[in-house]
């Protein structure tokens, strides 16, 4: 017997590879920041980036043959295309942190830590927000449980706006530093850090969609 298809169990199964390449983040720039080898590590993200493209694709081709289900099929694709794009950002870090090396002080290791720290967080919370709208189908869209979850989803804000300050503070340093550092560095540093602000915003997003979709 095949087992019928469920799009809430794959986005929930999706989520869960795009939190284990998070898992990597921060013995990524421990070892990055300490010049240790990270080649390993990269492998390991771009092979769990292939396993979700591997099952953002075959939900794509499930859904295209006309079944039905609670939310609206755009709605799915849409989430999951956006849900993909965080393992995406992470893999860009993983393979950008290839190209070049840099040298940082103690005081600014330790900030590019605490942000890190503040990502691997945030991603933790959203695996756990995706499967809350497997727990409120369950409850068939109960308010009481909409409620309660809700209140988790909102957490997420506070995450985000802890993560925008330590990087404000981050790009004042280093932008402090322009005719200091040599202009490749400059870049090179700015745009991992961008990177970074991009991964949260992206999961920030992906659990206003989660609230999106439970209030319909």
């Amino acid at each position: 017997m095949f087992q019928k298809f469920n799009p809430i169990e794959e986005l929930i199964k999706h989520a869960r590879i795009v939190e284990e390449a998070s898992d990597y983040l921060p013995e990524l720039f421990e070892r990055y920041l300490n010049n240790k080898p990270i080649e390993d590590i990269v492998n390991k993200i771009d092979k769990l980036e292939d396993d979700a493209d591997d099952i953002k694709r075959n939900f794509r081709q499930y859904l295209k043959r006309g079944h039905l289900y609670r939310f609206e099929r755009s709605e799915l694709l849409d989430f999951i295309d956006l849900q993909d794009k965080i393992i995406d950002l992470i893999e860009d870090v993983a393979k950008k942190m290839t190209f070049n090396k840099i040298d940082f002080d103690e005081e600014h290791k330790k900030m590019i830590y605490s942000i890190v720290d503040e990502i691997e967080k945030m991603l933790d919370h959203f695996k756990k927000t995706v499967k809350y709208i497997k727990v409120i189908l369950e409850s068939d869209f109960s308010k009481n449980t909409i409620s309660s979850e809700e209140k988790d989803i909102s957490e997420m804000k506070w995450f985000e706006k802890d993560i925008d300050n330590k990087l404000f503070e981050f790009g004042k340093w280093l932008y402090s530093q322009k005719n200091n550092m040599h202009p490749v560095d400059f870049l090179y540093v700015r745009e991992l850090v961008l990177l970074l602000a991009r991964i949260a915003d992206v999961t920030q997003n992906v659990c206003d969609r989660i609230h999106i979709l439970i209030n319909e």
